[in-house]
């Protein structure tokens, strides 16, 4: 991207979804990121499909871009490896269970004796206090744990999963901001801290709104759809051919929408004529609005929309957002290639933010399991040998090609 982080090393010995998408936006924004695996299993979103080839989907979306050292951290010549690249590291990232970090000899405490002014951060589910800080979780447990699950569906198909990582990547997003502040405090106080992210305190973030509902009305918001429970009409309408997501939020856009409708006389109504009107008679409203939208296709109705300046969006699926033109136009997706496919191409989103003071863009492929253990090692001043008798031993796995 912009080098913004060129000359910070970051070894992340995190798993599955969180850390390693933090550390893949520190990666995107030059910094040198070392994914230390297991020599055998890998992190284990390798294992998780659709696969293309040996590839993960669930890997290569938050892995691109960093060095892969295989490496058994739970034998001491791992362990022992490990505290001599945190001599070279600014920022260690792990997602330990309880007093793993500990049990490995890889807490603060031993990380901060090798390099006193380290960032070093912990992701968890639930935090580092608490009756639940040694638990794990995953996504899903969250949303549930936090109230997300009590907001989605409707209410005849309530506490439907958000059907993205939800918590993992916004941890992750987290963690990197968190990441960033420590390293601009570093340079100004020459000191290093703990960082800490979790699931829980995330999820709890993205309530803001529903605990302030709850502490204002003393009643807990119950799921609306697509519906707004404070705007009408807003949510998703059938169309001739497909849905369409209709966001109306003051009386003037109400009244370009009955233009847009050819249904001025809307306007005149008692049902409809104040948003807490169009509230209080939601079905009805919803009911004239959706014989209307049967009429027309989904593209003629975002056109007619569009000339007046009403808020709406096609509920598109994810091959017609691969074909999106205003996705072209910001160039959000970027090609990257995947070695061992037979159609190595695929589409990634790079980092959604713009930098006018340099170029745009992923910093490269996920690596393979192993790919880098020599050149990382070798960085550290391990002999060829010393490598050769590692891997013998099962403690080190270097690619194939290495």
């Amino acid at each position: 991207m912009t080098d913004l982080l060129t000359g910070i090393r970051v070894l992340d010995l995190s798993t599955n979804n969180a850390g390693p998408s933090a550390t893949m936006i520190l990666a995107d924004m030059g910094a040198d990121v070392i994914q230390v695996e297991h020599p055998e299993k890998g992190n284990p979103m390798r294992a998780m499909g659709p696969h293309k080839g040996e590839w993960g989907a669930y890997f290569v979306a938050v892995n691109r871009g960093k060095r892969s050292l295989a490496l058994d951290v739970s034998q001491p010549e791992g362990r022992d490896l490990i505290l001599r690249l945190v001599k070279g590291c600014d920022v260690l990232v792990e997602n330990f269970v309880g007093w793993k970090a500990t049990e490995l000899g890889l807490d603060e405490n031993a990380v901060r004796a090798v390099r006193p002014d380290i960032l070093y951060v912990s992701l968890s589910a639930y935090g580092s206090r608490g009756p639940d800080h040694e638990k794990s979780g995953f996504d899903a447990l969250l949303q549930a744990r936090t109230g997300i699950l009590s907001l989605t569906g409707g209410s005849d198909n309530p506490s439907l999963e958000v059907g993205v990582p939800l918590l993992d990547m916004g941890s992750g997003m987290w963690t990197a901001l968190g990441i960033m502040a420590g390293l601009f405090e570093r340079q100004r106080s020459g000191q290093g801290q703990r960082i800490e992210s979790s699931l829980f305190q995330t999820g709890v973030t993205w309530m803001t709104y529903p605990l302030l509902c709850r502490q204002f009305t003393g009643q807990d918001p119950v799921p609306h759809g697509t519906c707004h429970p404070a705007f009408a009409p807003y949510g998703d309408f059938p169309t001739a051919d497909s849905r369409l997501l209709i966001g109306v939020s003051t009386d003037r856009l109400f009244a370009r929408l009955c233009m847009a409708l050819e249904r001025i006389e809307w306007t005149k109504d008692s049902r409809f004529a104040t948003n807490s009107d169009r509230l209080e008679n939601r079905e009805q409203l919803g009911e004239e609005m959706a014989s209307v939208l049967k009429e027309s296709a989904t593209q003629e109705w975002v056109k007619r929309f569009d000339e007046y300046g009403v808020p709406v969006s096609p509920v598109q699926g994810v091959g017609e957002l691969l074909n999106d033109a205003q996705l072209a136009a910001m160039e959000q997706l970027q090609e990257i290639d995947l070695p061992n496919t037979e159609e190595p191409t695929v589409l990634l989103p790079r980092l959604p933010i713009e930098f006018s003071l340099g170029p745009k863009g992923i910093a490269g492929p996920p690596p393979q399991l192993g790919e880098h253990g020599r050149e990382i090692l070798t960085e550290i001043g391990l002999s060829d040998g010393e490598m050769n008798s590692l891997v013998l031993r099962g403690i080190l796995r270097i690619a194939p090609d290495q």
